[in-house]
């Protein structure tokens, strides 16, 4: 008997991970499975479907009394037994055994044609023959678009996440931004299928603030001087469309470091410097999770950027992505005719897709319009997004950058939560340095009825270095 290990994984699932078993019964069909394994698949779905647990192989045997087939299931389960399998890839896989089956279908329906070429098959025939496998096709998308239950199928699911979550509160809990406002506001930073898009204006420190959420989620609580027992920290899978490969990961080091990225650049640090910079090197080097930077060209598509992101997650798993940036990417080749502003929220939408089928979360930023208002209050808000706003509906959280008239000679930066789909809005300020690459979180403070203190505040007692330099780095 042939199995694939596609195949074996799924039904690994199937008989092991119960919450991806129910998904998969109430969506899939048997039939996308090899026919070698069709059978045991087609007895382990519809007792999911019935049951609403797990098979064990005493049913699956019992509900037959030929020997051979007792003897292949009994089989196939024990190979299922002895695979050990990381059940975070069962989404991913999924999707490789539907797109299998349409491939297959596809396949099919071109020996269809070619029969009907050559007239070796009545016309009528055939043309139902491709409405089915056309249909076939169909039903795997939909499936794959639509999560389909009653309030009755969910109570189960519901009880069972809510008694999880009550054993560990941070079950369910966003990764930190290090951004403590936008972590507060989003009950923890950012969850799995979500989009955050940073709005700011040209030169504002979009990419400054993608950069360095990027370092935050990637080390966490995880210091440069840590040479072994880290703390637990995420994958961080990185695209530049606007700055080289060495500049981003000059910014890296200069932010790990401390120290000022022109001088790692111009090869010209300290002795002081080349100390902390030696540690951040140690630091990359034995810390056990991965920041890629991946230098792709303006225009990249979302596809291409999918493409790479598969690759990427072959080798290790990445939790979040970030894209630098939204407005420089090219929509896909059906949507080229479109205008501007219209491209653009395909481009959004195309993105949160990504973000949602892929269980993963995304991170990119926009430009705003030039606003000729004086006032902050008129400054801030999706208004701001001018014809792009179909952008802030594809987003759960939306992040505008306050900009003021040099901007680079503060030492201090605003950023305004202007739309959260499942928290409050509000203000949130970070310190910064251009020449290091850096920003340092004001963290927020509670009053005794739990509201949020005025964030300036604070700020005085926040210690920080260098902002006695107004350079800003040629890039973003």
């Amino acid at each position: 008997m042939n199995y694939t290990d596609l195949d074996l994984v799924i039904l690994k699932t199937l008989i092991s991970e119960k919450k991806y078993a129910l998904e998969f019964a109430a969506e899939c069909e048997a039939k996308l499975f090899g026919s070698d394994v069709w059978i045991f698949a087609n007895g382990v779905i519809n007792y999911l479907k019935i049951y609403k647990e797990l098979p064990t192989l005493r049913v699956l045997t019992e509900k037959t009394n030929n020997s051979k087939q007792i003897e292949y299931i009994t089989a196939l389960w024990n190979k299922l037994e002895s695979i050990n399998y990381d059940y975070k890839e069962y989404k991913h896989d999924l999707e490789k055994l539907k797109k299998r089956y349409a491939e297959k279908q596809i396949l099919q329906a071109k020996d269809v044609l070619n029969k009907v070429e050559e007239d070796k098959i009545d016309l009528q025939k055939s043309v139902q023959d491709l409405q089915k496998t056309v249909q076939n096709i169909k039903s795997i998308e939909q499936n794959k678009a639509y999560d389909k239950k009653t309030l009755k199928e969910a109570i189960h699911h519901f009880t069972e996440e809510y008694k999880a979550k009550q054993k560990n509160p941070n079950l369910d809990r966003g990764i930190s931004t290090g951004m403590s406002f936008l972590d507060y506001a989003t009950d923890g930073g950012v969850r799995s299928s979500e989009l955050f898009i940073i709005c700011g204006e040209s030169g504002g420190g979009k990419s400054l603030y993608l950069n360095n959420i990027g370092i935050n989620i990637w080390r966490q609580d995880n210091t440069i001087d840590q040479e072994s027992d880290f703390k637990k920290g995420y994958n961080v899978l990185y695209f530049s469309l606007e700055m080289p490969f060495n500049d981003c990961f000059n910014r890296v080091l200069a932010n790990l470091a401390n120290v000022p990225s022109k001088n790692i650049k111009n090869a010209k640090l300290t002795k002081e410097e080349s100390l902390k910079v030696s540690k951040a090197l140690k630091f990359i080097k034995n810390y056990p999770h991965e920041f890629e930077i991946v230098d792709v060209p303006r225009g990249a598509t979302i596809s291409s950027i999918e493409n790479i992101y598969k690759e990427a997650k072959s080798r290790y798993n990445p939790d979040i992505v970030i894209i630098d940036y939204l407005g420089i990417m090219e929509a896909d080749r059906e949507d080229l005719d479109k205008e501007d502003w219209l491209k653009l929220e395909k481009i959004s939408e195309k993105v949160h897709e990504f973000a949602r089928v892929n269980t993963v979360g995304v991170i990119t930023a926009m430009q705003l319009n030039r606003s000729k208002a004086k006032e902050v209050e008129e400054k801030i808000g999706l208004h701001r997004l001018a014809r792009s706003n179909g952008v802030a509906r594809n987003a759960n959280v939306v992040i505008q950058i306050e900009s003021r008239p040099q901007e680079q000679s503060y030492p201090d930066s605003y950023y305004w939560i202007i739309k959260n789909r499942n928290g409050m809005q509000g203000k949130g300020k970070m310190l910064k340095s251009y020449s290091c690459a850096k920003l340092i979180d004001c963290p927020i403070e509670l009053d005794a009825e739990n509201n949020i203190k005025d964030i300036d505040d604070i700020s005085d007692e926040v210690e920080f270095i260098d902002f006695e330099s107004t350079e800003q780095n040629s890039e973003e």
